[in-house]
């Protein structure tokens, strides 16, 4: 290698161990937050991995909502996490001009987070304090890593996780083997001409109410598998498919791309009418015997 190759080299790997040095040593000065935002103040984030789709949330009347690459609601707990990036606490900052940012792996960033209009750049973790390195305007800040939703490239677990929108108004579900609808104010299955409301309602009381575990990434090819689950609605409906019983319970959205793993304790209140209630004894005579003669 040429001594001026040899010196150039040296001297980025003496700057990027500098910056190390500078950024995992003990500094008594406190630092403004990762960014000027207030965390009320955010109404859009983006999320940008490299060769992988752009995820994009909204919030619409208060509520957040998934835009891209499906439109979903979103699961506010999980956005919150995001959205907290806004006012993370820095444990160490220097300008950008003063570090290798390719050192860092920050140029190119692994990753981009923008909240509104300001862009956070996700570079690599510290190796002492196990921070990551963040590019904002002119200064790289080391902060706590944030949570899995900003660090996977993967929108399923941003997706709500109830099965169902909040308030939805059920008018009919039809699953293989078993249809409820609601007619004259009363729930009937045409399976079960017999079976009073209130055996049947509980079905439409475990879709409303049921909620993943968590979600992950419907796979590209699982086609039409699993058994249909139509739910109608008073606003549109829902087609989810049951694409396995063991050893959970896992429903497919394909509208969101989104598997949901729900407990296997619910399949039988979500594909079953409930059992009859049990028949009273009947009461036992109180006429008293009478003697034979």
């Amino acid at each position: 290698m040429k001594r001026s190759h040899l010196n150039v080299a040296l001297a980025v790997a003496v700057a990027g161990l500098g910056a190390l040095l500078w950024f995992s040593r003990e500094q008594d000065e406190v630092f403004p937050p990762l960014t000027p935002l207030a965390q009320d103040a955010v109404s859009s984030i983006t999320v940008a991995h490299p060769d992988a789709p752009v995820i994009r949330l909204q919030k619409q009347d208060g509520q957040w909502r998934l835009v891209e690459p499906v439109q979903a609601p979103a699961d506010e707990f999980e956005v919150a996490s995001l959205v907290n990036l806004a006012s993370t606490d820095v444990k160490r900052s220097l300008a950008a001009a003063e570090v290798d940012l390719a050192e860092l792996k920050l140029d190119p960033p692994q990753y981009r987070i923008t909240l509104n209009d300001t862009e956070l750049a996700f570079g690599d973790s510290e190796p002492i304090e196990h921070r990551r390195y963040v590019r904002t305007g002119d200064q790289v800040a080391l902060v706590l890593d944030p949570p899995s939703a900003a660090l996977d490239a993967d929108y399923s677990d941003l997706v709500a996780k109830p099965l169902l929108p909040a308030g939805a108004e059920i008018r009919r579900i039809e699953l293989p083997g078993l249809t409820v609808a609601r007619e004259n104010d009363a729930w009937t299955s045409p399976e079960h001409p017999d079976a009073e409301s209130a055996r049947v309602e509980p079905v439409v009381t475990a879709w409303r109410e049921l909620r993943a575990m968590w979600n992950a990434q419907r796979p590209d090819d699982a086609g039409d598998a699993g058994d249909p689950v139509r739910i109608v609605l008073a606003d549109g409906e829902l087609n989810l498919r049951i694409v396995e019983r063991e050893p959970q319970l896992k429903i497919d959205n394909p509208a969101y791309g989104v598997r949901y793993t729900v407990s296997k304790a619910e399949l039988d209140r979500l594909t079953k009418l409930a059992e009859p209630a049990p028949t009273p004894p009947s009461e036992a005579s109180t006429d008293e015997p009478t003697p034979s003669e």
